[in-house]
């Protein structure tokens, strides 16, 4: 019997035999389950990094090995049973070798559903899956409710404005003020440049996700996303320019309409042209942001562009914002005459930070990670500002920290940096 659709599974074990068994479990789609997460990791390695990562991928359920140390295996599992502001509760199969009662016990008192001694077989794990699918419906059912994610667009209609570099560092900062699921998707398919920002060398891109579609569901998608250190996900444009003629309008409606059921956030760099598919993208978009500096040649066709972007939005007069970029007060032209002859008014300027910009850049580093510069500063401005609440500089993680803590081994120390750099572009 399947567990009905919507499920989604992390997997934390490195005993290769269950892995394979979980993995083939979750492939058939008779099972209804679909493996967003595989951490090959053991219990007492297990640290900051992986939890953000089990966070980010929002499973309704974990398959966790307790083999290699039960107790630590059991911390980890209060841990996601009980849930955080950050985190909602996430319950869990557990496999390990034949337990004593009392261990039982204490596994279902730490929040197992299910304690499966290895080795195990798919029609075990079916087994399993019937039996706490009761359990999981209301965690399905609540994921299945919530609100469609929001579709944040950024076009400029000339080169060099910035457009771009904002939506890499706002989508960065987004992701860690509200720890949602925030996706980047580069739809300049011709020329984009979000992964070379990034420091990634995606294997897939969206024009593989196109030609896929058809049999899309999320752990598919999964395949086709890069993950970036800083936790958010990017779906990249292609390396080939001829590979954007295969893209229709239609493909971006269908495939950003999907993705807002995935993620809570979805920033989009689209094209500096009035191809189709940025049309597409605005009509699907929840607020297009117009990026400009304030020069005759940029706003000349911002002008020109606003009539065609307020005839496929809704409501454009709600959902069309503009931003200043590289802004100064002494500028020869003032924000007045700008939202005079825009019609249209300032939402939020970005101060001219160019010498940080451009070293973050050269250096391969997101200005915003840096988090000291007057664009950073404006950056985290205009996220409180689109969602809506009071600035936090930082969220508190001091529970995480204590809880995790304990998954470290007397070798490991510390937890620090991942000392990779990342490359920016």
């Amino acid at each position: 019997m399947s567990t009905g659709p919507g499920v989604r599974a992390a997997l934390i074990s490195t005993d290769e035999g269950l892995r394979q068994t979980v993995q083939a479990f979750c492939r058939d789609p008779e099972h209804g389950v679909s493996l967003v997460l595989d951490v090959n990791v053991e219990i007492g390695v297990f640290n900051m990094t992986h939890l953000a990562e089990v966070r980010q991928a929002a499973p309704t359920f974990a398959f966790v090995d307790l083999e290699h140390d039960a107790d630590l295996g059991l911390q980890l599992i209060r841990h996601l049973a009980r849930g955080s502001d950050q985190m909602p509760p996430i319950p869990v199969v557990a496999f390990g070798p034949q337990a004593s009662a009392e261990l039982l016990l204490a596994a279902m008192r730490a929040g197992v559903l299910e304690y499966l001694p290895k080795p195990v077989d798919e029609g075990a794990l079916a087994e399993a899956a019937d039996r706490v699918r009761p359990r999981l419906a209301p965690l399905v059912a609540a994921t299945q409710g919530h609100e469609d994610g929001k579709v944040l667009a950024f076009f400029s209609p000339k080169g060099g404005s910035g457009s771009t570099t904002l939506a890499v560092n706002l989508a960065i900062e987004m992701q860690r003020v509200t720890h949602r699921r925030v996706l980047l998707v580069d739809l300049d398919a011709e020329l984009g440049e979000i992964s070379l920002l990034l420091g990634v060398q995606p294997k897939f891109n969206f024009v593989d996700l196109v030609q896929n579609f058809h049999r899309m569901d999320s752990g598919l998608l999964a395949s086709y996303i890069e993950r970036h250190e800083s936790g958010v996900h990017l779906l990249s444009a292609p390396y080939h320019p001829d590979r954007a003629a295969t893209v229709s309008e239609e493909q971006i409606r269908k495939i950003l309409r999907y993705l807002k059921g995935q993620y809570e956030y979805i920033v989009v760099d689209t094209s500096k042209s009035f191809a189709p598919t940025s049309l597409a993208a605005f009509e699907q978009a929840d607020q297009v942001f117009l990026v400009a500096t304030v020069d005759l040649p940029n706003l000349r066709n911002i002008q020109r562009a606003l009539p065609l972007i307020r005839r496929v939005m809704p409501h454009p007069t709600e959902q069309v914002r503009l931003i200043v970029n590289r802004y100064q007060e002494d500028q020869e032209i003032p924000l007045s005459d700008v939202e005079r002859t825009l019609g249209l008014p300032v939402f939020c300027t970005l101060g001219n930070d160019y010498e940080a910009v451009i070293r973050s850049i050269n250096s391969g580093r997101p200005v915003i990670l840096n988090g000291k510069s007057v664009y950073s500063r404006d950056v985290k401005r205009l996220v409180q500002l689109i969602i809506g609440r009071a600035q936090k500089d930082e969220l508190s993680t001091s529970l995480i920290h204590r809880i995790t803590s304990a998954f470290r081994t007397p070798k490991e120390g510390k937890a620090g940096p991942t000392g990779r750099e990342e490359r920016h572009g």
